[in-house]
């Protein structure tokens, strides 16, 4: 059955067209429910609002990778509200990179899903012991609001407690407003 997301950005033609892709299947997106701890609060309460991000719906691909990581991708669909704005009817910058910090991590939290045994769309309860150390932004265009961008995420490489990421905020039909390169590492000892 489709969730109250999936069949909001089902009436949006470009939307449609990427949930229809039948490579692809709707998954959990941890960071968007709200846990006991105030893990997650930022995007699971603060920008949950008819005012930020309205609706957001996470996909990734339905056959896993051979070896690790088995989910190499991802593609995030978000709804935003005017209450993200830095100008009138402009993305405010930090947002921008909060939404590539955000998905960037959506990728690695699937993952630890995955390798976790909760692979099937549950969420994780425990906090993640993954990191931001290094985000690069390359603004190309402003992000309008209100409206609907595609954030996508990608799988570079794996070091011992390191991973790094990249990935874009789009209009979904070819206009790229901004990319990004992460880092994302392992504390070697409990913060």
């Amino acid at each position: 059955m489709a969730s109250a997301e999936e069949l909001h950005f089902r009436t949006i033609p470009w939307c449609a067209d990427l949930i229809n892709d039948p490579e692809w299947t709707p998954c959990n997106t941890a960071s968007r429910q709200a846990k006991g701890s105030t893990e997650d609060s930022f995007f699971a309460e603060t920008l949950k609002s008819d005012r930020t991000i309205r609706k957001l719906l996470t996909m990734r691909r339905k056959a896993l990778a051979e070896g690790s990581p088995a989910i190499q991708e991802v593609r995030t669909l978000m709804d935003l509200g005017n209450g993200v704005n830095g100008h009138p009817d402009i993305c405010h910058g930090g947002f921008v990179a909060t939404m590539l910090d955000e998905v960037t991590g959506v990728l690695l939290t699937l993952n630890i899903e995955i390798q976790n045994g909760r692979g099937r769309g549950q969420s994780v309860s425990e906090p993640m012991n993954l990191f931001t150390a290094y985000l690069k932004i390359t603004y190309k265009k402003p992000v309008r609001t209100p409206g609907v961008v595609l954030c996508t995420a990608k799988f570079e490489k794996r070091e011992d407690n390191k991973a790094w990421v990249v990935g874009t905020v789009e209009d979904g039909q070819g206009t790229v407003f901004a990319t990004g390169e992460a880092l994302f590492v392992e504390p070697r000892s409990k913060l």
